[in-house]
């Protein structure tokens, strides 16, 4: 009995090992098979590539970025202002394995690159001596040389490395003749802009992507047009000979396409006086900054912006925060205060409520419901005055008094036809459409307070734009910023004016200009008036939200100032805007002046004749 269980547990532990080793088997079986699915399904076209490059060599071919331009004396064919151009270098490198006659070599990257004055002190050696020292180490495959090449030098060292690649191959067999001298160059191209901090919130940067890798357009026309701008790559691919030399023969894999060039409605004499005069107002007024605005009554065509502070496109990275890139021209949206009063008189002429002429009794104050009193600014009664008065001297019971009729979403259509509310469509990142959503709601209060610019927002663009409609017999145009499209294979793009929509009537129009000449001649703006000309505006000083008390700030103002000249057949409407000036309490004493300073010279330089 012993003998038997002895075999019988030796039999079964020889069925255990058998299990065993068929399950080892098969697991190693099974392990096999999921690695070949890995490398030869999921990682396919990773060793394709890495296939592809053992037997060509790929070199990306980087399209030129387009360039942008500025008219210069707002007229095309007197030539076009680069604002923002390309600067081509090249970064000269070697590839060790690859050389042949190193010393040859080195003498020509020191003679080309003008290399032989440069030393390294601490080993006493030339730079040529340095450079030949990389070229001799032939386990390295890259050894930088020299960067910021100029084209012409590289075009120097092809011819020269061509020579010397012709004299290697005199003797050889076609089977061992080389195709590369072992000296290879990168293109870069660097984005260069020459005004500087001036248009910079017009042009934006070219920085980089999220992956800190791609070069991009960030802000401004670069980011907005970057698909035109930046154009389309390409791939150079050369075949390899078994011994990893280069075949002479190249194709393209793809069409490499430059990107289009862009010419701007800016002119560039006009951005430039415009953002200085800014600038020196931002420090008279000791504001924190400001915005000014010019549009082409007419067309719409932008001819300047200018937003201070302002930053260097060329170390957009050298700033204290980000938030000096926000182009606040189109990006802030604000409570206008009073030159609202222009476009809320417009309506209520326009529906026949009031004309420039009704009179009516003012007390100083007016009580809505629920407690809600509005006062005049100067807590005047002013007694019997007319709608011209009203907008004279900046009477909020006034505008109040001429919209009290409309009904609320008769007023509310009037404010989007005019734009509020919405983007006007400019080619130009971060544009904000500001918010009008109060006058939705019922109750008289919101458009009480929305006459006079206040509980609803807008951009400095959209004011320009609302104002241009009155400069404009009632229309409504469509502001641009680009003028031309040009593409590198020669087409063009150009930009017509446009229409959007008839605002008001003509009679309308003409009557708000007549009556915002009064506003220049005799009312608060008379610092924005120009001698010898007519012209209309509005000045606005508004209270700025103070979202701790949910009230108004007690210490910050806006100041601003929007107007077109000359009246009669208007050049230019304009919008002047400072941000918290502490040296002026009105818009009267700050924006006014600039807008003053501005328009003279806006009136010399389109050469129009005084008529007044």
């Amino acid at each position: 009995m012993y003998f038997t269980r002895r075999n019988n547990n030796r039999y079964l532990i020889s069925n255990f090992r058998i299990n065993i080793l068929q399950w080892v088997i098969f697991l190693l079986v099974m392990s096999i098979i999921g690695r070949l699915f890995y490398l030869q399904i999921l990682q396919h076209d990773k060793y394709t590539q890495i296939a592809a490059r053992q037997h060509q060599a790929i070199e990306n071919i980087l399209p030129e970025r387009g360039e942008i331009f500025a008219l210069t004396n707002n007229k095309q064919d007197s030539g076009y202002y680069p604002l923002a151009i390309n600067q081509i270098t090249y970064e000269v490198y070697a590839n060790p394995t690859e050389i042949i006659r190193p010393q040859n070599i080195t003498d020509i990257l020191v003679e080309v690159l003008e290399l032989d004055s440069v030393f390294d002190s601490e080993v006493a050696q030339t730079r040529g001596e340095l450079i030949l020292d990389k070229l001799k180490k032939g386990n390295d495959k890259y050894e930088g040389i020299k960067k910021n090449v100029t084209e012409s030098q590289v075009k120097n060292l092809e011819e020269k490395l061509a020579v010397l690649i012709d004299d290697i191959n005199i003797n050889k067999l076609e089977k061992d003749k080389v195709y590369t001298a072992g000296i290879h160059w990168n293109k870069e191209i660097l984005r260069y802009y020459p005004d500087k901090e001036i248009g910079a919130h017009i042009l934006g940067f070219l920085g980089y992507d999220q992956d800190g890798v791609n070069r991009v357009g960030k802000y401004g026309v670069e980011g907005f047009w970057q698909e035109e701008l930046a154009g389309t790559g390409s791939q150079m691919i050369a075949d390899r000979a078994g011994g990893g030399r280069l075949l002479p023969f190249s194709s393209l894999q793809a069409y490499a396409k430059d990107g289009a060039d862009l010419v701007l409605t800016i002119d560039r004499t006009v951005q430039y006086q415009a953002c200085k005069s800014l600038e020196k107002a931002v420090a008279l007024y000791d504001a924190e900054g400001g915005s000014v605005l010019i549009m082409e009554t007419d067309t719409g065509a932008i001819r300047a912006m200018c937003t201070f502070p302002s930053f260097d496109p060329n170390q957009y990275n050298q700033v204290e925060t980000v938030d000096v890139y926000n182009n606040q021209a189109v990006y802030h949206a604000y409570e206008p205060g009073s030159v609202m009063k222009a476009v809320a008189m417009a309506i209520a002429i326009d529906t026949g409520k009031v004309t420039a002429d009704t009179i009516y009794e003012d007390k100083g104050e007016i009580k809505f419901a629920g407690g809600f009193t509005v006062r005049n600014s100067d807590r005047k009664a002013h007694g019997m005055v007319d709608m011209t008065e009203v907008l004279a001297a900046s009477l909020n019971t006034g505008v109040i008094f001429a919209t009290q009729d409309i009904k609320n979403k008769i007023y509310e259509n009037y404010m989007e036809k005019f734009g509020f509310g919405q983007i006007t469509g400019l080619s130009i990142s971060q544009e904000s459409k500001g918010d009008i959503f109060s006058l939705s709601k019922r109750g008289d209060t919101y458009k009480a307070t929305a006459s006079y610019g206040q509980g609803i927002t807008a951009t400095p663009l959209q004011m320009l734009n609302s104002f241009n409609a009155l400069a404009n017999r009632g229309n409504l145009v469509q502001p641009y910023l680009v003028e031309q499209v040009k593409f590198s294979n020669g087409k063009i793009d150009g930009v017509e004016p446009k229409i959007i929509r008839k605002v008001v009537s003509e009679s309308t129009a003409a009557t708000l200009a007549a009556m915002l000449v009064q506003v220049v001649d005799s009312g608060h703006a008379g610092k924005a008036a120009v001698p010898g000309y007519y012209v209309a505006g509005k000045t606005g000083t508004a209270q700025v939200a103070d979202p701790e008390t949910k009230g108004y700030s007690i210490d910050k103002t806006i100041h601003n100032f929007i107007g077109f000249a000359p009246v009669e057949n208007p050049k230019f409407t304009m919008i002047t805007k400072l941000d918290f000036p502490t040296a002026a309490r009105f818009s009267a004493d700050t924006a006014a002046p600039l807008f003053g300073e501005i328009a003279k010279f806006l009136l010399e330089y389109y050469q129009i004749p005084p008529n007044r």
